[in-house]
């Protein structure tokens, strides 16, 4: 598989994207990697020697910077390296594209270069969250993607979540609920009630209304809401996780007696545990369901590690005809589930910035 990583993308960019690309192509010699930014800024970090030989810098001279609007700037910086990334992945010459860019930009490049798959109204950013039962993982989307959904949206969202639960997971029969502030069919706005009647239609395994403890709990596999919402439930909880960890260590520091120290010591492998579970760059990156190929969006903050998880997720998806899979359960859903596309363009109705 070729693999293109966008160089320019992300706070720590391009020292981070080159790092994690020099780690995934040592560690994954049967599949290449294309950087894809800025040759001079890019090169003098690849240290000295010969890189991997599975590893090629694509120059582009331009960069979207996080503080740009997205679709406009990606039209308009028709040489930067996330343009030119999705470019190479829609002429054959690359398989998947990972960012940490400006996620807005993501979306528009995939809307804008790769297109929709047939029937889908809107992509969504799938993220993966833990699960106490069974060290299993919960989907949310959308993640960030869309700020203003339509209930057909939602549905559409568990649709191709249930399809990456069962492919890319392995769980049979995924269970798919909506994001509430309660279990109670009475709770929730027009939008959830909403999405919830087509989803009641479906042949999927709805479960109903679930609350935010329900992401955590592995009772459901498969959790749909707006992006604005999502986006929200994404950054708390990702504040919340390694708050925990800090609070904790900042609770041993104070006592600072010798069982207090004895016990951080014998708590250090439990600790880097629950890290590993709370901590996105273990994750990588979430993907892009809905394009016309494959595309990951990463953390802004990815460092080289978690850069080059999003490599791996990258591959993962690109293998084993999931694309094919999510084209025919989108098709299968087209049965029960009305959509408002017709007359649209790609990009009418996106994207949130």
């Amino acid at each position: 598989m070729r693999l293109v990583l966008d160089a320019m993308g992300g706070d720590h960019a391009p020292a981070a994207p080159v790092e994690g690309a020099l780690l995934f192509a040592r560690a994954n010699p049967d599949h290449q990697v294309l950087l894809v930014g800025d040759r001079e800024r890019v090169a003098p970090l690849l240290g000295r020697g010969r890189p991997p030989s599975n590893l090629h810098v694509h120059h582009a001279s331009e960069v979207v910077e996080m503080d740009d609007h997205a679709s406009s700037a990606f039209r308009r910086k028709r040489d930067s390296s996330l343009r030119v990334g999705f470019e190479l992945v829609r002429d054959g010459k690359a398989d998947a594209l990972v960012s940490a860019g400006n996620s807005g930009a993501v979306m528009a490049g995939g809307l804008l270069t790769l297109g929709r798959l047939p029937g889908v109204e809107r992509p969504a950013i799938a993220a993966l969250f833990p699960a106490l039962k069974g060290g299993g993982r919960c989907l949310l989307l959308d993640a960030g993607a869309n700020v203003d959904c339509r209930p057909s949206h939602l549905a559409q969202f568990a649709v191709m979540g249930e399809a990456y639960v069962r492919a890319r997971l392995g769980v049979a029969r995924p269970r798919v609920g909506v994001l509430s502030n309660g279990e109670e069919a009475s709770k929730g706005t027009p939008l959830t009630r909403e999405a919830s009647e087509l989803l009641r239609r479906s042949d999927l395994d709805f479960v109903g209304y679930v609350e935010g403890k329900d992401l955590f709990s592995g009772d459901v596999q498969v959790v749909v809401t707006d992006g604005f919402t999502g986006n929200i439930v994404l950054k708390t909880s990702e504040g919340v996780g390694m708050g925990v960890i800090g609070l904790l260590r900042q609770a041993i520091e104070k006592r600072g007696g010798l069982p207090e120290k004895l016990g951080a010591m014998l708590l250090q492998p439990a600790l880097a545990g629950l890290r590993r579970v709370v901590d996105y760059a273990e994750y990588g990156g979430a993907p892009l369901l809905g394009i016309q190929g494959v595309g990951i969006v990463a953390h802004g903050r990815s460092t080289p590690r978690a850069l080059y998880n999003a490599l791996g997720a990258a591959l993962a998806t690109a293998q084993g005809g999931f694309q094919e899979e999510l084209t025919r359960c989108i098709e299968r859903a087209s049965v029960w589930l009305p959509t408002h596309q017709k007359g649209k363009k790609a990009t009418d109705e996106v994207v949130s910035d």
